[in-house]
């Protein structure tokens, strides 16, 4: 039996785990820390404290191996994880960026403000390509989404104001490089003056992970902080209902 943890600083990460869940069987277990959300504007020790709280109460479940499905945490907290507990992480941030160095074209990557902060996109493809990175952090989106505001007028002015170089420059690449980005994917395309190309590092990682599978899918869903908003967004992201189970740090 294969047991993953799949963990996010709130609701994102579960665009993640539905991925993965549609491809691969396997006994998955979710924690979403959306008590504490957002991640991007915390500094990063708290990042890395956090993260290590979720990595312990995951490791109850006897896990195999960890899927960081927050680029946040990832470009953080990923190495003190890794010499922390004697378990392999999966970053998803590695996955867009070896996906975004098969695709021709510049970069735009949306992200975080912690994540932007590391340039970790920035610093990796541009060392291996020619191709240039540019980065923006938006702020506002994690709150909006984890609010359950996925369209509308509140959503379409940040987004707007957030997408403002990639349509000057016209900028081939977009990298959701947030797992709470693909929800407002739609959004996105529509508040986009010209047709980009978008990287989904979530349906990279679910077409390029490998493990022995098990003969059926189980799914369990823990928050920090289960109300009815995350209960809703949850069933919506999964196409299926989930109930989410209180989890404490």
């Amino acid at each position: 039996m294969t047991n993953i943890g799949v963990f996010d600083s709130g609701l994102g990460g579960l665009t993640v785990l539905k991925e993965l869940s549609k491809k691969h069987k396997a006994n998955y277990f979710y924690l979403g820390d959306n008590k504490n959300v957002p991640y991007g504007d915390k500094s990063n020790e708290e990042i890395i404290e956090l993260s290590k709280k979720i990595v312990k109460f995951l490791l109850k479940k006897d896990i195999d191996f960890f899927v960081i499905a927050c680029n946040t945490i990832s470009t953080v907290a990923i190495e003190y994880l890794r010499k922390e507990f004697d378990k392999k992480f999966i970053s998803i941030t590695d996955q867009a960026i070896k996906k975004s160095l098969e695709c021709e074209g510049d970069i735009f990557v949306m992200a975080t403000k912690a994540t932007c902060l590391q340039h970790t996109y920035k610093i990796k493809i541009e060392e291996n390509s020619n191709k240039k990175v540019f980065e923006k952090a938006c702020p506002l989106l994690v709150s909006l989404i984890e609010k359950g505001i996925v369209k509308g007028d509140v959503l379409d002015k940040a987004l707007k104001d957030y997408l403002e170089l990639a349509n000057e420059k016209k900028i081939e690449n977009i990298v959701l490089g947030c797992t709470h980005y693909p929800i407002v994917e739609d959004e996105i395309f529509k508040n986009l003056n010209y047709k980009a190309n978008i990287i989904d590092p979530a349906n990279v990682l679910a077409q390029n992970i490998k493990f022995d599978e098990n003969e059926k899918k189980y799914i369990e869903i823990y928050m920090t902080d289960v109300n009815e908003i995350s209960q809703e967004m949850t069933n919506k992201i999964m196409g299926e209902k989930i109930k989410i189970q209180k989890a404490s740090l």
